[in-house]
């Protein structure tokens, strides 16, 4: 559905536990024929439809806002070269897309592998457009980690484009270490 040019979806297992919900409600009144349980499921229904999809309307209009603005400060990266330093970085990585997970719930992560390596890309609701297993996209997102593990890092997509071809990166040459000299003291 488009509500102001922002797609929002409703998840599969949100409408499915709303529907049964609607459903038990609707064999308890047939059994008992008593209304009250017209006038709890009805506006429960409608809050538990209603109350995601405005979450994800505002959130994705905020984010149709701010993505102007973070596109031109964001960096082009391959996915060797994130690193926990890099953690609240807005960054942009190219890639294919190997696996998507999480669709159930409409909170969709892909594994993304760029000619480097792979990186996992989280967000919040499905992108517009869909993209799917195969496809060439192209991420804007911030880099974060797990709390439990450093290591681990993810991106955190604001928006997630198919494209065509992959940009050259500039890989950034890292000077060499300085030698530590020691000095040994007798004591």
């Amino acid at each position: 559905m488009k509500i102001k040019g922002i797609t929002i979806r409703v998840p599969p297992l949100l409408l499915a536990a709303t529907i049964f919900f609607a459903a038990m409600c609707a064999m308890t009144f047939g059994s008992t024929n008593d209304p009250i349980y017209v006038y709890l499921c009805v506006p429960l229904c409608v809050i538990l439809i209603g109350l995601p999809l405005w979450l994800t309307y505002t959130s994705e209009k905020q984010i149709l806002l701010d993505t102007p603005k973070y596109h031109s400060h964001a960096k082009l990266v391959r996915a060797h070269q994130l690193s926990s330093s890099m953690k609240g970085n807005i960054v942009i990585v190219e890639g294919k897309i190997l696996k998507v997970t999480g669709l159930m719930m409409s909170k969709p992560a892909y594994l993304i592998q760029d000619p480097t390596g792979q990186v996992v890309v989280k967000r919040f609701a499905f992108p517009d457009p869909l993209v799917g297993v195969g496809a060439n996209v192209e991420v804007l997102g911030r880099v974060y980690s797990k709390m439990t593990n450093a290591d681990s890092l993810y991106i955190n997509a604001m928006t997630i484009k198919p494209i065509s071809t992959f940009r050259e990166v500039e890989e950034e040459v890292k000077p060499e270490p300085e030698k530590i000299k020691i000095k040994k003291l007798n004591l």
